[in-house]
């Protein structure tokens, strides 16, 4: 008989707490039970202790955290608005592609894509506007507000179902659209005001991952409700589902704490265009987070391009029901979730741009399969029903090969959300999460437009928006390569540093501080310089003693400035020349790293201890961030393996205001 802990709970839990925390023990032992006395119990108990051991956290934190009302009613005011507006927007495209009457003259290419412009559109027209309005007025009631916008809107597109109205679903679809847009923005900042800090990080993950959940399902009961055999009567349910979920989430909402103002004399500037190309101009002038934007809005090109499609691959080329474009997309989905995975593993828990180019590789081998297989692909006569889908052996081919793009759209992705976070200014992180999202829905709208292109200059054949999207995948790697050497140089650090040799980094905090760094490393010789390069994940130049072995990997390393060789350190000249790089890299904001004899030697002789101080007269911010490394021993089960440990110590970092 296997016991399990006992954990006493705290005199401040609730009654109907201890209830719920009781009545899931009973529910974990009696799947433990019925686990046991199956086949595979030692292959089931580490699962079942990772599922005990997670139980016991959330019982800490999740669940305490959604019953109470600060968080609890916006988690589920949050959660019912995504899910409803991906059941009304997938039902109105699933309306669209299979119902000729409905659609009328219009190709079901057309209105799909105009579908999901004109529902991302208002982000990209709102959101600079949307932003100013929750930091002028009190978060909670500007989320009211746009709640109580939700049930009007879903009546009107019920109309536009009942009255076979295209027109009329369109405009309930950019209306959806525009709720959210106003919606947004004070959700992202009602979070910070109400949650304590050591409760933020379970609230985020809480929020993104009921949003992700509200997407899926919402997109599943569209297709599993919208079936063709359920005729009108799957319109009435959609419509007064939906309508439902409305009220839900306009009474969630009445029941959000106030979350007053900080700015309230804040001029909001209604010029929609100005104000969203001071913010998008603001984030130009961010050289290590422009490039990540710009890789994240082609993220959100190619997902839209591609989710948007299914819908009308499943009704022409596949002649399957509207239920295989549901399988399809989540197939997708859990792609991305694999992909995500994948590169947290494969990082080792750190910023590692290389991802990035190792995912559009996946992206465009797997885009030219799929090409392949759509090109030799036999539609057939008869619509195929989701089980006879599964039946055939190319539906699967084209199935597998949606989940290994949306695995490397997963890579892809991940590092540069990473890097936008990390690295852009702290006092003005939300005003680059705004430009973010406003050329995110620059770049959906434009999706939009470029697929209807594809399909009319090539009759409707969905399969070249695919196929255009792998191209310009190409083309997307190459810019990569050759515009940023640095995530080349991860990309190719990722193949020649082992994961295992690795380090642990501790104290990275001040990994993503302005200015420039000069870093100290214990030791930094031939031997070891790659793994320093591979172990921090910020660009930076390594000063050697003495020449490297030719190749042409060295050699891209000379012409991109990532290392620095002096043939004798030793030399007074040679140390002078050092100097000079230093104070040049630390003047253009970029990182520079020496070793601990160098960098003592350079104190003594020659007053690197003044040269903060220094620079800080000019204006430039230094910092000297100085690595320990050492041996740990960590126990894994009953083995214990070696681990390398390096902690970060910030030495110094002066502005002008400093000196």
């Amino acid at each position: 008989m296997v016991k399990f802990p006992t954990r006493s709970l705290k005199p401040s839990q609730s009654r109907s707490t201890r209830q719920l925390l009781d009545f899931k023990g009973q529910v974990f032992r009696q799947h433990f039970v019925v686990a046991k006395t199956s086949k595979g119990l030692a292959k089931a108990g580490p699962f079942l202790l990772l599922v005990q051991n997670f139980l016991r956290y959330a019982e800490c934190m999740a669940i305490e955290l959604i019953r109470d009302n600060r968080f609890g009613a916006f988690f589920w005011t949050q959660f019912l608005g995504a899910f409803n507006d991906n059941l009304l927007k997938f039902a109105v495209t699933l309306a669209v592609t299979y119902n000729d009457a409905l659609r009328g003259s219009f190709s079901p290419g057309l209105l799909i894509n105009l579908i999901a412009a004109l529902f991302i559109l208002p982000f990209v027209i709102f959101s600079a506007t949307s932003g100013q309005l929750a930091d002028k007025f009190d978060k909670t009631k500007v989320m009211r507000l746009a709640k109580w916008l939700e049930p009007p809107i879903v009546l009107i597109t019920a109309a536009g179902f009942l009255l076979n109205s295209v027109e009329l679903l369109i405009l309930g679809v950019f209306l959806l659209g525009t709720q959210s847009a106003f919606f947004g923005p004070a959700k992202y900042a009602y979070l910070p005001e109400q949650l304590k800090s050591s409760e933020l990080v379970m609230g985020n993950a809480l929020v993104e991952s009921a949003t992700f959940m509200a997407i899926l399902l919402g997109t599943i009961a569209a297709g599993s409700l919208m079936s063709q055999e359920a005729g009108d009567v799957a319109v009435y349910i959609v419509c007064g589902f939906g309508f439902l979920v409305a009220l839900l989430g306009v009474y969630q909402a009445q029941r959000m704490p106030l979350t007053p103002s900080h700015s309230p004399d804040l001029k909001v500037n209604w010029n929609l265009f100005t104000e969203t190309w001071r913010n998008v101009s603001f984030a130009t002038n961010l050289p290590k987070v422009w490039p990540a934007l710009l890789g994240i809005s082609w993220l959100w090109f190619v997902g839209a391009t591609y989710l948007t499609q299914f819908p009308l691959l499943s009704k022409t080329l596949l002649n399957a029901s509207p239920g295989v474009a549901t399988v399809l997309l989540f197939a997708f989905t859990v792609g991305l979730g694999i992909g995500a995975f994948l590169c947290e593993k494969w990082s080792r828990k750190r910023i590692e741009m290389g991802l990035v180019l190792w995912g559009l590789v996946v992206m465009i081998l797997a885009g030219v399969l799929l090409h392949g297989v759509l090109v030799a692909y036999q539609t057939n006569p008869d619509q195929q029903t989701v089980v006879e889908f599964f039946s055939q052996l190319n539906n699967l081919a084209v199935l597998g090969l949606f989940v290994l793009i949306s695995v490397g759209v997963g890579l892809y992705s991940v590092p540069l959300y990473a890097t936008m976070q990390a690295f852009a200014p702290k006092e003005s992180r939300s005003r680059v999460v705004s430009a973010n999202n406003i050329i995110n829905s620059f770049f959906m709208v434009v999706s939009a437009g470029f697929a209807i292109a594809i399909l009319l200059a090539m009759k409707g054949e969905v399969l070249w928006v695919f196929t255009a999207v792998t191209a310009i995948n190409v083309v997307v790697l190459g810019l990569w390569l050759f515009k940023q050497p640095y995530v080349a140089l991860r990309a190719q650090l990722l193949l020649k540093v082992p994961g295992k040799q690795l380090p642990r980094i501790e104290n990275m905090d001040h990994l993503g501080d302005s200015g420039g760094n000069l870093i100290v490393f214990p030791t930094l010789l031939h031997e070891n310089y790659l793994q320093r390069m591979a172990g921090l994940p910020i660009e930076m130049t390594v000063v050697l003693s003495g020449r490297l072995k030719q190749s042409r990997f060295v050699n891209r390393l000379r012409k991109h400035g990532f290392v620095l060789e002096f043939s004798k350190l030793s030399e007074i000249d040679t140390q002078k020349e050092l100097i000079k790089a230093i104070a040049s890299h630390i003047q253009q904001g970029r990182s520079i790293a020496i070793d601990k004899p160098m960098f003592e030697l350079l104190r003594k002789q020659y007053r690197l201890d003044d040269m903060p101080g220094v620079l800080a007269k000019k204006g430039v911010v230094m910092n000297v961030l100085e690595f320990m490394e050492e041996q740990v021993q960590q126990k894994v089960q009953k083995s214990a393996i070696s681990q390398t440990v390096w902690r970060l110590n910030k030495r110094e970092a002066l502005t002008a205001s400093g000196v």
